[in-house]
């Protein structure tokens, strides 16, 4: 009798226990993300706040203008051309309305971290118009770096124009997301053609394709607001990434300052964005800790980020508490918390699976 089949020596398998673990966050994930599409659609109870919400809808609603216009000016036959003029300007953008399951949960996890990284450059644009010097120009005055914070303040003006409906953004979106966005206005332009009398639905769609492959081909997230940045960062050395990190916090520059923790630690920008953003302050202070932020600009950073984060940015007790937990960081709990962050996300899932957390 071998090992496998002694009823004596059988192994014992939790398996109700990881089955339970692993089915608990698929159904966390897929009520979060049905959550995130009824937050963008409609006025319902949400995590993202109205401003939050309201810059996200505008960045998916312009992106998906560009990529229309980009779309519709290149289709080569007449008769599709006929049909998509006869959708009008700005279809998808409220076509998308009725079709939210189309964005996937990561799509829409890059999108809220853009809107909040955009609402934050407009606070930052309220403060150069008080005319209040930003600390990251008097940091960087008369250094070599100089020139290339002033393109790349320059490039993050797009991230936050006038937010008028009929607005078109260039979508500088990584590539998975861009090709996302993409394809989901090629579909909805598909399927508008077809509900057309007298629509020829395959050479609409063999049109729309064509169209939406050169678009894609000519895409390059280097060029971006993202690729900019991370450009930037890397050409820092590296004591000047981490001495420039308190001043683009005090900036609300989330963006820069995620490029240079990404620079100066190695984890990539969008987990740090993710963890600036995250209900729990544990991954902040991490953060913050490992970039050798000090007291007062953590009270700075706890101001601009509470309204996103529900850390209650208006309440000084709060803000003195969120310094205070920040103080009791140290280093090598921050170590620690940046060594798990490190490893594969397949190999975490797992081991948090074997774990049998939820």
């Amino acid at each position: 009798m071998t090992v496998v089949n002694d009823p004596g020596r059988k192994r014992s398998h939790p398996a109700s226990n990881g089955s339970s673990a692993y089915l608990s966050r698929w159904l966390t994930a897929a009520v979060r993300h049905s959550a995130d599409l009824t937050a963008l659609a409609d006025d319902g109870p949400h995590r993202w706040t109205d401003r939050w919400r309201a810059e996200a809808r505008f960045h998916l609603a312009a992106m998906m203008n560009a990529i229309e216009q980009a779309i519709v000016s290149t289709v080569a036959d007449s008769p599709t051309a006929t049909l998509l003029g006869a959708l009008g300007p700005g279809y998808c953008r409220h076509a998308i309305e009725r079709e939210m399951g189309l964005l996937s949960p990561d799509f829409i996890d890059h999108l809220r971290q853009r809107a909040a990284i955009a609402t934050l450059l407009r606070q930052a644009d309220d403060a150069r118009w008080r005319r209040v010097t930003p600390a990251l120009t008097q940091q960087m005055r008369d250094t070599p770096h100089e020139e290339a914070l002033t393109r790349l303040t320059s490039a993050e003006q797009g991230w936050h124009p006038p937010m008028l409906l009929d607005a078109a953004m260039v979508p500088d979106l990584p590539a998975e997301p861009f090709h996302e966005l993409a394809w989901s206005v090629a579909a909805l332009l598909v399927q508008g053609c077809a509900r057309q009398p007298g629509a020829d639905e395959a050479v609409a769609t063999k049109s729309i394709v064509q169209a939406t492959e050169r678009m894609i081909a000519r895409h390059d997230e280097a060029d971006g607001v993202t690729g900019l940045v991370r450009r930037f960062a890397r050409a820092l050395p590296p004591e000047t990434r981490v001495s420039l990190a308190p001043a683009a916090l005090t900036d609300a520059r989330l963006l820069l300052f995620a490029a240079l923790a990404e620079s100066a630690i190695g984890l990539p920008l969008d987990v740090v964005i993710d963890a600036l953003l995250d209900p729990d302050d544990a991954p902040r202070h991490a953060i913050f800790r490992l970039m050798r932020i000090d007291d007062a600009t953590v009270f700075r950073a706890g101001e601009l980020l509470g309204w996103l984060t529900g850390a209650g940015a208006e309440d000084d007790e709060a803000l003195a508490r969120f310094v205070e937990s920040y103080r009791r960081v140290d280093q090598a709990q921050a170590a620690h918390w940046l060594e798990a962050m490190l490893r594969p996300s397949v190999l975490a899932g797992k081991l948090a699976l074997m774990a049998g957390d939820p």
